[in-house]
């Protein structure tokens, strides 16, 4: 039985950087906020191999001014592994997480344009004008209502 994962930091960056970043070094997958005290770290894992990963943490979210917003990022499955089902799993455990650990009201992403169509499915709105990041693409951002 498959299931969602608290792990800590360095546990998610391998996946993280091989989907995500792998034209950069891997010192581009470590996020400032990694390790702070309320970042938390999300996996699915079978027979040993992660499949998917996520992180978040607390970031306002410039849209929508509430008491409490947090950030998804990092968020990536094994190219082998897309469409089984990995991603919906680690993000309704984030979801899940959010709702019973904590106060916050929104959960938002900057998304790549390749994972809109996800994000949507998973219930999040796509909001604003498409913008590039430096390296990594077009993105648009999204949120999530808890």
């Amino acid at each position: 039985m498959l299931k969602v994962e608290k792990v800590s930091s360095h546990v998610v960056r391998p996946l993280r950087h091989k989907v995500l970043r792998p034209n950069l070094p891997l010192e581009a997958s470590i996020m400032p906020t990694d390790d702070q005290h309320d970042s938390a770290h999300f996996m699915v894992k079978k027979s040993g191999n992660i499949l998917c990963v996520a992180s978040i943490y607390y970031e306002s979210f410039e849209a929508m001014p509430v008491k409490r917003a947090m950030r998804l990022r990092g968020m990536a499955t094994e190219a082998a592994e897309i469409g089984k089902g990995y991603g919906t799993m680690v993000l309704n455990g984030v979801i899940q997480y959010l709702k019973m650990e904590t106060d916050t009201e929104i959960l938002w992403c900057n998304a790549r344009v390749t994972a809109f169509g996800f994000y949507e499915k998973m219930g999040f709105t796509i909001v604003g004008k498409e913008f590039a990041i430096p390296n990594l693409g077009p993105h648009k951002t999204g949120y999530f209502k808890l």
